[in-house]
């Protein structure tokens, strides 16, 4: 949804400097048309992740033609050797998902998927824990010669605490890298290295990875604000009868608290430089990354203009950039299904906060920062991208000069709402008894006349005459 406030609309024609995309757990089984018809709208092109991230334990969809190929044996298998999955349901969610699969593979899913977008990426996390080079190759044979742009394998999901040693994982690795570089040559290939590096287990295994000197091209990085970095935040969210517009103080207290521990925590900024320390002359790629639990703060205006300034700050540091996730069932997901006791959206699957994020950020992908406390200058030769955040109460007149006579048009491209806590529907405050809605309702354009609105995130674009 777009709100259109000018007669003629100049869409910037730009490419990615690096790669924005999403994670793909739950897209094939949360896609329909609707959803496609939303990716549409994207300007840019993007990647997908799939399987996605505890799943790739499990898949072997090109033996298994059902869904991503997971069989009640494989399941059965690893929990009576291994034991919980990283989300601590254990056996009984596994099998579940593996009765629901579809009698057809999702395999071709994306194959389908490739058709629609031609210049989509794809990730494709390999199941090296329980599973066969061969297996793992079939799968990447079959997308391949199916017109499938497989640029990257990720060795594993999150793997470090299922290995007792590095060398452990590299046994497992290997082989399937071995096959790659000599049918693939041109796929890249990562390695999982951890995040939290506050465990002494993962700066060991960092370490580990850091002193391999065997072939490989990137490092994979997860990140999410737990309530380990924003627990004060948390402990001050309560559930309200939400009505649409109206201003809720201990709301508004708690989401301001946890805009300023994000903000001074910085937790993919510093993410990005450890890694560049650890890993010299690897590339970065960061394959999943949110906030979480879900019903805290995703489908806010809080968590998508923090999504938004992340995916363009750092889309020059990493060579992947992946939001968790796509489209789902739930508020993580930038497209998710329509909870009627809260949705005034009349559709399935409804567009959420990190769905115009997105959008933006691949329309601003070659812009510029506006730095506040600055002048910036406009070149009066040029057509100029600007991107800006001001999740703030006050509107923000920046200093910015150019010659109005050289430009034909002047045009601001935002998200914006009331309050941090608006959302696009569906929120995890909201009680039994709220008023359906949908505040964050698109992104609207209009002419750019000096003042850029509170509570707000987007780009500003200059077109010359």
């Amino acid at each position: 949804m777009r709100k259109q406030l000018l007669w003629i609309v100049f869409l910037p024609l730009t490419t990615l400097a690096q790669h924005l995309g999403f994670n793909g757990a739950g897209f094939f089984e949360n896609s329909n048309e609707e959803v496609i018809r939303y990716m549409q709208s994207w300007t840019g092109d993007f990647t997908i992740r799939v399987p996605g991230g505890a799943i790739s334990k499990f898949h072997d969809p090109y033996n298994v033609r059902q869904g991503w190929g997971m069989t009640d044996e494989s399941v059965q298998s690893w929990f009576a050797r291994d034991g919980f999955d990283e989300d601590g349901n254990g056996l009984d969610k596994w099998l579940r998902k593996t009765g629901e699969q579809p009698d057809h593979s999702y395999l071709d899913d994306l194959i389908a998927l490739q058709k629609k977008f031609p210049k989509m990426r794809v990730l494709y996390v390999l199941n090296v824990l329980n599973s066969t080079p061969e297996a793992n190759m079939q799968a990447i044979r079959y997308l391949v010669q199916n017109g499938v742009r497989v640029t990257g394998v990720e060795a594993g999901n999150e793997i470090y605490g299922k290995y007792s040693s590095f060398d452990e994982y590299a046994r497992d690795f290997q082989p399937i890298f071995d096959l790659l570089d000599r049918e693939f040559p041109d796929i890249s290939k990562g390695l999982v290295a951890g995040a939290n590096v506050q465990r002494k287990q993962l700066q060991q295994w960092n370490d580990a990875l850091a002193a391999y000197r065997g072939d490989y091209d990137a490092v994979i990085l997860h990140y999410y604000y737990t309530a380990r970095e924003l627990g004060s935040a948390y402990d001050q969210l309560e559930k309200v009868k939400y009505t649409p517009g109206k201003y809720y103080p201990a709301l508004d207290q708690a989401f301001q608290a946890a805009k300023l521990a994000m903000t001074k925590e910085d937790m993919i900024g510093r993410g990005i430089q450890y890694a560049k320390e650890q890993f010299p002359g690897k590339k970065i790629w960061i394959t999943e990354w949110n906030t979480k639990p879900s019903d805290k703060l995703n489908n806010t205006l809080l968590n998508a203009g923090w999504q938004y300034e992340e995916l363009l700050r750092h889309r020059s540091d990493v060579e992947y950039l992946l939001v968790h996730n796509g489209a789902g069932p739930d508020k993580y997901a930038m497209m998710s299904r329509r909870q009627s006791k809260y949705d005034s959206q009349p559709e399935y699957m409804i567009r959420r906060a990190a769905f115009y994020s997105f959008q933006l950020a691949l329309e601003a992908a070659y812009s510029k920062p506006l730095e506040r406390g600055k002048n910036t200058y406009i070149n009066g030769g040029q057509r100029s991208q600007y991107w800006f955040s001001n999740l703030e109460k006050d509107t923000w007149e920046p200093a910015i000069v150019w010659n109005k006579d050289q430009f034909k048009d002047v045009q601001i491209h935002f998200v914006h709402a009331p309050y941090l806590y608006s959302a696009a529907g569906v929120a995890g405050y909201m009680s039994k008894g709220s008023t359906p809605s949908y505040e964050i309702d698109g992104i609207s354009t209009m002419p750019f006349t000096g003042s850029i609105p509170a509570y707000s995130y987007g780009y500003i674009e200059w077109i010359p005459r």
